[in-house]
């Protein structure tokens, strides 16, 4: 078969400078069948994290010898297979996949996980473990006389759309909003962006290999979800600025009833066999109900329905809250505003990410797109690198005497981590430590990726308060010491009714229970 390997011998080269090599390892050892690119000469060193960070470097560390080596004998490859092309290796089995990936994180691995690596790089259609037995029950007709309603047209629901066209089913996905995307939609406040490693967040059976950064912004991540939308033929089925009111099962029909309301304020009534939510949890905002709010002269809004039309150039803002959202906003609402402060109830871990604002290289989109194998041993290298390689930080250790600071040994060296960090980015202000060291555990809740945080709290024209709101003036806030703090712009960033699941849609089932009034307030596993 031929291979999509472009360029002259310079420019394939100039690519291999970028790539990762303990990846490029592991593609040169399933394409050759040769494992000496799997012994100790070319073993990488175990992935490092730096001092105070969670965000590992998995470079191999290898010495300028040995990374010549890797790259030549990756050119000779990858010259052959561009000038007389080849075959495709196999698929690696979960033996295989162990084999390369312990050798390449220099870590012990368990089958399970790398069953789940298989899947999640699409080397393994997880689709084809229940679409045989399915076939068999319905005579390979699984979506006659069947139809499904989903709820959302954001990450999930995209998903969810996909795969029901895959498997022959009748549906419709309904969206409130005017257009797909869901958390990438709704939110688009200044810096927003995502907080995971692009090259995972994707679908894994539509990995983008051009992403602009590592860590990329709405427009693009929105930009991505509407493409796939296209991609796979479902925008068809999606009724936009459609939003779900209530569900009701019919125990004598076996079917879902479905009021929807329309933009126009209309209601219909929808039928369908079953019914699945894809509706997210943080997509409710929330305003607290501060004593006075409707009192305040000045312009207000909630992070997630960022108001454009209002500038922050030269006015006196205040953001209330410090959770990922205000985190990711902050240093670019102070660029802008004249001055900023920000209500803080409580800090957080906050954790450094050198590469939060790194551009992905051009070698490395090139080795993406053209390099056999590499997508996929790259997501599976950074699926473990960033997330399965912290699991000891997060359980509790029973026998451990210190839970006032920490969950373990290794838990409490992060925090010790993550605390000089924080008091070397406050620099000369070191008085603002009281105000911005947490109390809990780190991993107590979601850590949070910095973006300057910390060294905006240290600018003249930004200031840090964590005194209780007592409430609002026509002219700003009051804090409970009795300070009255001027503002033209509030900015809420005060998080989501998360406690409160499928709300506001009421969800009646064959009982005729609501299950809003069966979970409560605070439903709890």
């Amino acid at each position: 078969m031929d291979f999509d390997i472009p360029g002259d011998d310079n420019e394939l080269r100039t690519a291999l400078s970028d790539v990762n090599l303990p990846t490029l390892l592991m593609v040169m050892a399933q394409f050759s069948g040769d494992d000496r690119w799997l012994t100790d000469r070319f073993r990488p060193d175990p992935i490092q994290t730096p001092e105070g960070s969670i965000f590992p470097d998995d470079t191999g560390n290898y010495n300028s010898d040995i990374a010549a080596e890797i790259r030549e004998e990756a050119f000779e490859l990858l010259r052959t297979l561009r000038d007389e092309g080849g075959n495709m290796p196999p698929t690696p089995d979960v033996k295989q996949m162990r084999h390369l990936m312990e050798f390449s994180t220099a870590e012990p691995l368990e089958d399970e996980f790398c069953a789940m690596l298989l899947e999640e790089t699409n080397f393994v259609n997880r689709d084809n473990t229940w679409k045989p037995e399915l076939e068999k029950l319905t005579g390979g007709a699984a979506g006659e006389n069947f139809s499904v309603i989903v709820v959302g047209a954001g990450m999930s629901g995209i998903c969810t759309g996909i795969k029901l066209s895959e498997a022959g089913v009748d549906y419709t996905i309904l969206e409130k909003n005017a257009a797909v995307g869901g958390t990438w939609y709704e939110n688009s406040y200044p810096d927003c962006g995502v907080d995971t490693p692009n090259h995972f967040y994707s679908y894994s059976f539509e990995r983008n290999a051009n992403w602009s950064g590592y860590f990329s912004k709405r427009d693009e991540l929105h930009g991505y979800f509407e493409r796939c939308t296209d991609q796979f033929g479902i925008r068809d089925h999606i009724q936009l600025n459609s939003e779900v009111q209530k569900m009701q099962f019919d125990t004598g029909s076996q079917t879902w009833h479905v009021t929807v309301k329309r933009q126009d304020g209309s209601v219909d009534a929808l039928t369908a066999n079953a019914v699945i939510s894809a509706v997210g949890q943080l997509n409710r905002p929330v305003i607290p109900d501060f004593d006075g709010l409707e009192t305040f002269e000045g312009e207000s809004f909630h992070s997630a329905r960022w108001q454009h039309d209002v500038s922050l150039e030269g006015k006196r803002v205040a953001v209330i809250g410090t959770g990922c959202s205000a985190v990711q906003l902050v240093p670019k609402t102070a660029d802008r505003a004249s001055h900023l402060t920000v209500f803080q109830r409580s800090p957080h871990w906050i954790s450094p990410n050198k590469d939060y604002y790194r551009p992905v290289e051009a070698g490395l989109k090139w080795a993406l797109n053209h390099i056999p194998l590499y997508a996929e041993f790259h997501r599976a290298r950074m699926i473990f690198g960033f997330m399965d390689r912290n699991w000891p930080a997060v359980p509790s250790d029973p026998a451990w005497d210190h839970k006032d600071r920490a969950m373990s040994e290794v838990n409490d060296m992060l925090r010790e981590a993550l605390t000089g960090y924080i008091s070397e980015q406050l620099g000369d202000q070191q008085e603002l430590m009281k105000k911005c060291l947490p109390d809990f555990p780190v991993f107590g809740k979601r850590l949070i990726i910095d973006n300057n945080w910390y060294q905006h709290m240290t600018r003249e024209d930004v200031n840090l308060v964590d005194e209780p709101i007592a409430r609002f003036h026509p002219k700003g806030i009051e804090t409970a010491d009795g300070t009255i703090h001027e503002f033209d712009v509030v900015v809420f960033a005060t998080g989501f009714n998360s406690n409160r699941f499928l709300w506001p849609m009421d969800v009646v089932g064959k009982s005729n229970v609501s299950l809003g009034e069966r979970w409560g307030e605070y439903p709890q596993a």
